[in-house]
């Protein structure tokens, strides 16, 4: 019998649900539920899906922190900090994307508060496995880090990125850098099948004449509008601000003070319209490291690549440290147009030999054409990559031990040197590393944005997914 954490907040609920449903009725019923909600508001929602409670717990995080508040003390604090390895302890805090706008005091007894919960739920409901998004808050996080003592083993489950499969397939991490856990460190001296050659072989012939943009990019990319329903944002702001109970919820700290969210679809639309004078047209005759702005704060940056999460400092260490022929084009992330302060382009501004690119030009013609591909851990070094053009990168994420990447710890004064060393590889080595990353895939879509992963048959195949995953793990 497992006993199975799952984390069951908005965007997560129904999902969770279904597949510890799927786990019960086909491998194992006896399994036992935990479910983790925000609020009590979640914790009802879920309790509703469940005629049958005797196999199931739902714990609310935030109804656990405000009762004990006042125990989350500094002390207390150090001393999770100690026990739980997580020194020091402000790296951890400054990965969490909503914690980084709050005071010390809230942060320290949130902090403390989180790594007492997991406590309290690991070791109360003697939990096997826990299953939640990739770390991008301390929730998850101190989740990670406590259940490393306690036994409770950290998994989730994330689409198979650039490589035709991210709405039909996932892999399988369990550690903060969105590792995959089983991807063969002795990869180049495998014997793949032929048909594993083939597939890998047939996806970037593919790859290499049409440039395919991953699937998931159809859910986003489009340029902010003018919408109807920005008239009544300040009506649902006055709601949310005095009449929605938890958004006035310390306790749940990942709700709190979102109504000072709700104005944003207007603010991005507005900061897009005056954001358009810095773009310009990227001169391709010109010799240019191409550096794909990431989203912020998110995930990417936080986490796997936290010394450079303040992008600025990146470009600046690379900016001192590239040829007097070379300039660095920075594009924007067309899926996130308004969500970046303009202060942040006026700051390049600054940098000479650094010119920000509009976000509509073909980031493959970019790739082509450049020196290099300079990115923290973004999707575009691993295209370029499978391009087999030269990758610099600053942060930790799955791709980075594949041909032709290079991994810089410090981009100050490296950038020449690295780039000498630079040794293209073969064609053969790219299709040998698809196929190892391409072993690693699993049936069935997870991607957030997706409605087709509620559907039945994809439940299935998740639940299977994470059976197998835990059977692996014995």
């Amino acid at each position: 019998m497992y006993n199975i954490c799952f984390m069951a907040r908005r965007a997560f609920n129904d999902v969770a649900i279904a597949s510890f449903k799927e786990i019960q009725k086909e491998y194992d019923k006896d399994a036992f539920g935990v479910f983790i909600t925000c609020d009590k508001q979640e914790a009802d929602y879920v309790y509703s899906k469940f005629e049958d409670r005797s196999q199931i717990a739902v714990c609310d995080f935030a109804s656990y922190i405000n009762e004990h508040w006042d125990e989350f003390t500094l002390d207390k604090l150090v001393e999770f900090e100690k026990k739980y390895d997580a020194s020091p302890m402000w790296k951890y805090i400054y990965t969490d994307r909503f914690l980084i706008y709050r005071d010390y005091d809230y942060c320290v007894h949130t902090a403390a508060g989180l790594f007492s919960f997991w406590e309290h739920v690991f070791t109360t409901y003697n939990i096997d496995f826990y299953w939640d998004e990739v770390v991008g808050t301390l929730l998850t996080y101190s989740a990670y880090l406590v259940g490393k003592k306690t036994g409770a083993k950290y998994f989730s489950m994330l689409l198979m990125r650039s490589v035709g499969m991210d709405l039909t397939h996932h892999y399988i991490l369990n550690d903060p850098f969105e590792m995959i856990y089983n991807f063969p460190e002795n990869y180049k001296d495998i014997q793949f099948s032929e048909e594993q050659l083939k597939e890998a072989d047939e996806f970037l012939t593919g790859f290499e004449e049409k440039h395919s943009k991953p699937a998931f990019m159809r859910f986003s990319g489009k340029k902010p509008k003018w919408k109807a329903r920005f008239f009544i944002l300040p009506l649902f702001w006055v709601r949310q601000r005095f009449f929605n109970p938890y958004t006035r919820d310390k306790g749940s700290y990942i709700y709190y003070r979102a109504y000072e969210r709700t104005m944003e679809s207007i603010k991005f639309y507005f900061r897009y319209k005056r954001s358009r004078k810095y773009y310009k047209k990227a001169d391709m005759t010109k010799k240019f490291v191409y550096f794909p702005l990431h989203l912020q704060p998110e995930a990417s940056t936080i986490v796997c690549a936290q010394k450079y999460e303040k992008q600025l400092y990146f470009l600046d260490n690379l900016a001192k440290s590239v040829p007097a022929d070379t300039v660095i084009y920075a594009k924007e992330h067309y899926s996130f147009l308004g969500s970046r302060d303009n202060s942040f382009y006026e700051a390049l501004k600054q940098y000479p030999n650094i010119e920000l690119i509009d976000p509509w030009e073909d980031s493959f013609a970019l790739i082509e054409k450049c020196q290099c591909v300079a990115t923290l851990t973004g999707t575009a070094g691993q295209e370029a990559m499978m391009l087999r053009r030269p990758v610099i990168m600053g942060g930790d994420i799955l791709y980075e031990n594949a041909p032709g990447i290079m991994r810089i710890e410090d981009i100050f004064e490296n950038y020449v040197e690295a780039m000498e060393n630079w040794k293209q590889p073969s064609r053969d080595e790219i299709v040998q590393y698809l196929a190892a990353y391409m072993s690693c895939a699993r049936p069935g879509n997870t991607y957030l944005l997706s409605d087709d992963r509620f559907k039945p048959e994809n439940i299935s195949k998740l639940a299977k997914s994470m059976v197998d995953y835990f059977e692996e793990m014995k």
